[in-house]
């Protein structure tokens, strides 16, 4: 009861006229039952490292008379979530709990130190020196991603390598301690913001999460992530390649009824006009040496020579595609369909490198998932009854098969920058199709 009373209250403030550093103040005032001692944030409870807004006397300061020091060993939220002695009669779980206490911290951040840009025109590698590498070491004790102490040097050491890592994996970034654009934007990212993100976000995942039921595919659209919940526990993870800004993969819950093996790839228009016909314009065997086929809108197979098909792809092509199943299908070897209104499914890919990019926005909607094997074998053996025409067939590779499931699988696909992950650790990913500016 209490619970719904608090995202009732959420909600409200959500939908008020005010700015948001208003709404993020009667957030903070909203969450302080719950979370009492950690909106105030006692000294020797938190690094006080950086450039501060007001550095008092009885602050040890470092030579630079900007910079203060209190020694702690990790300012992430697990250290400062609300003891058991808080006289509170709700039960909150523990990662509503890490979720309000580390707003809390990043709101009293914001507060006490100056968060000006750091700028550097290159790249910073381990054993480069230069006078920002102290303020940049000083954020990632503030922010929680280093427990070393801070030394007034301007070299790049492996200690700070090792932090600035950590902070890249929290970030989606490639972890290669090189340290860039990418990395100094989210360094940059002021705590008052970092902590409106995060409110944003993780008020969506709580109250979402709370309703759904023990089985389930969520994909998370920034994260590039999917996780397949069984029973209540987490049965695989996967990286995912979703769409690009310019056709996003759309948000949305539906259910999955059907898998395909070996499927064939009807071509949507967007994606035939935008990509397959430039690719014939200047190859005329580019559907017979991928493995397409041509059709009128009666379904009767078209034939043309490469001459041809090359001056029909510089005017307006009258036919519909289809890619037959093989190995070069785009599809790969299994297709998750589910009823939507945008025409994207869940699928495998033949062009595996791509899971390695860090930015994995390369589709034109659909979803292609890196563990596609493990899924599909989960799926067969939970979901699916006739498990030795399964077998037979997964060995093949021209065989076109719909197997329907004997329960619906549900599947929501989410838009979460921001969250509290299962080690307390709070993550954050690039906006990528701009819903959260």
């Amino acid at each position: 009861m209490y619970k719904k009373y608090i995202f009732k209250r959420l909600k409200i403030i959500r939908k008020c006229s005010c700015n948001n550093k208003l709404k993020f103040m009667l957030l903070i005032a909203m969450i302080t039952p719950i979370s009492h001692p950690v909106s105030a944030l006692p000294l020797h409870q938190v690094s006080i490292l950086g450039r501060t807004t007001n550095v008092t006397s009885n602050i040890s300061t470092a030579d630079n008379e900007h910079y203060a020091y209190v020694n702690h060993n990790n300012t992430q939220p697990d250290n400062l979530l609300p003891k058991n002695y808080l006289v509170s009669d709700v039960t909150v779980s523990k990662q509503t709990l890490q979720f309000s206490s580390r707003a809390s911290y990043l709101n009293w951040l914001s507060v006490q130190y100056i968060w000006e840009d750091i700028v550097f025109p290159g790249l910073l590698r381990i054993g480069d020196r230069d006078p920002i590498v102290h303020e940049i070491h000083s954020r990632l004790i503030l922010l929680g991603d280093s427990d070393e102490q801070l030394h007034l040097s301007n070299i790049y050491t492996a200690e700070i390598a090792t932090a600035v890592r950590h902070f890249q994996r929290r970030h989606g970034l490639t972890a290669d301690a090189v340290i860039g654009p990418d990395t100094l934007k989210w360094l940059n990212l002021n705590p008052l913001r970092r902590a409106e993100l995060l409110s944003q976000n993780m008020e969506e995942k709580i109250h979402f999460m709370a309703n759904l039921g023990d089985r389930y595919l969520l994909v998370n659209i920034p994260a590039y992530e999917l996780l397949l919940s069984d029973h209540g526990e987490i049965a695989l993870r996967s990286r995912v390649i979703v769409g690009k800004p310019k056709k996003p993969t759309p948000i949305l819950t539906s259910e999955i009824k059907s898998i395909v093996i070996n499927p064939s790839w009807r071509v949507p228009r967007s994606i035939l006009e935008d990509d397959l016909l430039p690719k014939v314009q200047k190859n005329g065997d580019f559907f017979t040496q991928s493995n397409f086929k041509v059709f009128d809108y009666q379904n009767q197979k078209i034939e043309k020579s490469a001459e041809e098909w090359q001056q029909l792809a510089n005017g307006q092509f009258p036919y519909r595609l289809e890619q037959m199943p093989g190995t070069n299908n785009a599809l790969g070897r299994y297709k998750l369909y589910f009823p939507n209104d945008f025409s994207v499914y869940l699928h495998d890919t033949t062009n595996t490198n791509l899971f390695n990019n860090t930015n994995r926005a390369l589709s034109s909607g659909c979803i292609r998932i890196e563990k596609v094997d493990e899924l599909a074998d989960w799926i067969a053996n939970s979901l699916v009854d006739n498990k030795k025409l399964w077998s037979h067939l997964k060995f093949t590779r021209k065989t076109t098969k719909w197997f329907p499931l004997n329960d619906v699988l549900p599947v929501h696909l989410v838009y979460w920058t921001a969250w509290i992950d299962d080690r307390g650790l709070s993550q954050y990913r690039d906006d990528i199709y701009a819903l959260q500016q």
